[in-house]
């Protein structure tokens, strides 16, 4: 190789490693406080695998993201301009390349709640909610009350989770997971919100519909401690009966499941006897009493025909028609308890 070309090649490689120099992220910041809380980039108020979590800290991007202006201010003027000139996929960029800059900025609110909204309008609801999470959880401070209320935001969250709860169960639409996590962060994000038991209230309807019903009873159940003063809680009641009355009869071998399914359809018709499904809850719950009756009386028959134990034949058979003293099998028992022998 000639000594020219040694050259060329020593320079493209000082050029290579100046430009990666240059293109890499800026040190990551210092976690600081904004808006009442601390930012830590190992944190986070869930796991990493919520879909509708805030995004992590962010920090400074490679080239491509970073702001085109040399301050806040000129890179905020820029971010404002294009958005007046319709040029919002520009803007976006302009406004959170100003927030991974000068995240501390006076600027940053309005830019991290502006490209909240964009997303909004563009249709990236996912990213869209987390957000609006990052600003409530970065900004939602003193600032927020000169850009929108608290509640505004939450109430732009709740139209989000809802938009995609009516797609959750198609082919291309979001997942289970992410819509429910959408609720559970808006619950924690205003506990005492007008709205907040028709979240959780929806979060277990999004469980109920893509028939995770072993995930949707307890979330219907949550709200009838959390919220009893909903108006929602006569209906939460019944759908976490017929839910526990549905994977019972999935198993119909399981005593216990059958147990409490029967336990919460009885409260939902003691709770709300006029409720629309009362008279379905009540078949519900008698054919949970006969499956329950039959299981017991095999039990005590087990005992007596299979073990052959007299002794514990006398008190299962005693046992059933204290439970069940109606049922088909009663007198078949009575007289069964009446050959055997004495204790």
């Amino acid at each position: 190789m000639t000594k020219s070309r040694t050259n060329a090649v020593a320079r493209l490689f000082c050029g290579l490693a100046v430009w990666i120099l240059v293109a890499s992220p800026s040190p990551a910041y210092t976690p600081v406080q904004r808006g009442g809380r601390v930012s830590d980039t190992s944190q986070s108020t869930f796991e990493r695998t919520d879909n509708a979590a805030a995004p992590d800290y962010k920090e400074p991007g490679f080239f491509w993201t970073r702001p085109r202006e040399k301050t806040a201010e000129a890179q905020m003027a820029r971010a404002r301009a294009l958005e007046a000139a319709g040029s919002t996929r520009k803007a976006r960029k302009a406004y959170e390349a100003l927030v991974r800059e000068w995240g501390d900025a006076p600027e940053a609110a309005e830019a991290q709640l502006k490209f909240a909204q964009l997303c909004e309008a563009a249709g990236k609801y996912e990213r869209a909610f987390r957000e609006y999470q990052y600003y409530l959880e970065h900004y939602a401070g003193g600032r927020v009350s000169d850009l929108a209320s608290y509640i505004d935001i939450v109430s732009s969250q709740f139209g989000i989770a809802n938009a995609l709860r009516a797609r959750v169960t198609s082919p291309l639409g979001p997942s289970m997971e992410t819509v429910a996590s959408m609720y559970r962060h808006i619950v924690d994000n205003a506990p005492d919100w007008e709205r907040a038991p028709d979240c959780v209230f929806y979060e277990a309807l999004t469980y109920e519909a893509c028939n995770a019903l072993q995930k949707a009873v307890p979330v219907f159940e949550r709200l009838c401690t959390k919220y009893p003063a909903s108006g929602l809680v006569a209906d939460a009641r019944y759908r976490a009966a017929f839910c526990r009355y549905t994977l019972s009869s999935k198993a119909k071998n399981d005593e216990r499941s059958a147990a409490n399914a029967l336990q919460a359809v009885q409260l939902a018709r003691r709770v709300a006897p006029s409720h629309p499904e009362a008279a379905r809850a009540g078949e519900a719950a008698a054919d949970l009493s006969r499956r329950l009756s039959r299981m017991a009386y095999e039990k005590a028959e087990f005992y007596d025909r299979i073990r052959a134990n007299p002794k514990a034949a006398r008190i299962a058979y005693e046992q059933f028609l204290k439970a069940y003293p109606a049922s088909e099998e009663a007198e078949i028992v009575r007289a069964r308890l009446a050959e055997l022998p004495q204790p």
